[in-house]
């Protein structure tokens, strides 16, 4: 949870720029017509890390070809307008997703394991993981942000019991890792990781912050608008640009998480729930789109999503989609399941291709944060039906600030998939030559 004075404080020694209006400062990006010096106009390197459930229909994910003029696959159809700007990596692998002694339980450690490489622990009463990849380059990058980090999922998830064979919830329900005990619990409602990247409070009454935010007619952008009108006048064109841009994006967020808020009895309030949105397509793509506007204002450049829990077993109705996801993924080579599978597959690989293009429309300074961005996008599982932790489903976008080389599919035989995340570190500037399982970098990436 985001301590809001502790961020302010930190604001105000920083280069950060602001609008303030009805006791609250608005963030925003950077404008290089505020910039100081020239490292004031740097453009930073952005992470984030998508997490899909129950593995693909590899058949259909893979492309035939290697290199840069293989043909798109079926399921990366979505993506067919974007290859330039990612690349397919095959071969990948997990060795410590695999049972290796432990039984069942394959969909805990397939989570539990997906950005730490770590054998988790099999217990329900405790959990043992690791450090995850993107709390390693918060660990080193972190304080260069208000958040040394962003965890977002589309679903609040268990927090104790046994989920998953004998493995303690906290694996399923949660991607990134601070250390071997401590998981760092992502954000699922849309409306709160808004307001706590977008809203700072520098009052100290906590009864006017709810009042305020409590107005769901008004947009935060109408208590800034006279200081908002002040900053134009001291812009450039570009930067006018860039703050009409923001603007619009911000409002077109705040209205999607306003339509999706669910109706809820005033005396349902005080009640813990886990929402339960009419449509997840919305949800998911409202917390991509506040993932955007973070990495846009330079709140966090370090992000994880849980896009789908592993072992989902959510229906898809609106893909005519009766049967939840983790029953048909155990298909048995039946053709209908398999089908239905085809169609999920489809689904996830499009809300992929809808975020990285609303990264791409994103401008800092003539570049596009989709250039300046880092995006793994995949599953712990390959093949579902049999609990497979190797060839594993990943996509590696953007170009990583130039550090990156997309529009090619690679292939790497078994090596383990910490080795890509070793690989990103260093280009990130982490000073780091191994993590968990690695046994090096992917040359060529």
């Amino acid at each position: 949870m985001i301590d809001d004075k502790r961020y302010f404080k930190k604001a105000g020694h920083s280069r950060r720029n602001f609008l303030k209006g009805a006791g609250l400062a608005l963030m925003l990006p950077q404008f290089a017509s505020l910039a100081k010096s020239k490292k004031d106009a740097e453009l930073p390197v952005r992470m984030a890390f998508l997490h899909v459930p129950n593995g693909k229909i590899m058949e259909k994910w893979t492309p035939k070809e290697f290199g840069k003029d293989y043909k798109i696959s079926q399921t990366l159809k979505p993506l067919e307008s974007l290859k330039k700007y990612f690349q397919v990596i095959s071969g990948l692998q997990h060795k410590n997703g695999f049972a290796n002694g432990d039984g069942a339980g394959d969909h805990a450690r397939a989570q539990g394991s997906f950005l730490t490489g770590v054998q988790i622990l099999k217990s329900a009463k405790k959990a043992r993981n690791g450090i995850s990849v993107d709390q390693v380059a918060a660990k080193y990058l972190g304080n260069k942000t208000y958040l040394p980090s962003l965890e977002l999922s589309s679903q609040r998830g268990r927090l104790s019991g046994s989920c998953d064979s004998g493995y303690s919830c906290l694996y399923q329900f949660n991607l990134s890792w601070a250390n071997e005990v401590q998981p760092m619990v992502p954000e699922s409602s849309s409306e709160q990781a808004f307001n706590r990247l977008f809203t700072i409070w520098d009052g100290k009454s906590k009864s006017k912050q709810h009042q305020i935010l409590a107005q769901n007619e008004k947009s935060i952008l109408d208590f800034v608008g006279e200081s908002a009108k002040d900053l134009q006048r001291k812009l450039g064109k570009e930067d006018t640009h860039k703050l009409d841009q923001y603007f619009s994006s911000l409002r077109e967020t705040e209205k999607r998480i306003q339509k999706e808020k669910p109706k809820i009895h005033p005396k349902l309030l005080k009640h813990d729930f886990s929402e339960q949105p009419e449509n997840f397509k919305a949800k998911v793509e409202t917390l991509m789109d506040i993932m955007v506007l973070a990495f846009e204002v330079d709140a966090t450049r370090i992000s994880t999503m849980i896009v789908g829990d592993e072992g989902s077993n959510r229906s898809f109705p609106e893909l005519g989609i009766k049967s939840g996801h983790h029953s048909l993924s155990h298909h048995r080579n039946q053709e209908s399941w398999i089908k239905d599978l085809e169609k999920i597959d489809l689904f996830y690989v499009s809300r992929l291709a809808y975020f990285l293009n609303e990264l791409d429309k994103r401008k800092v300074d003539g570049k596009s944060l989709l250039e300046q961005s880092m995006i793994v996008y995949g599953s712990g599982h390959s093949d579902g039906n049999r609990h497979r932790h190797n060839n594993l489903p990943i996509i590696l976008a953007g170009h990583g600030g130039g550090k990156l080389n997309p529009g090619y599919h690679r292939e790497f035989r078994d090596d383990p998939m910490c080795n890509l995340y070793v690989s990103m570190l260093q280009k990130m500037g982490c000073p780091v030559d191994k993590f968990s399982d690695s046994t090096g970098i992917l040359k060529g990436i």
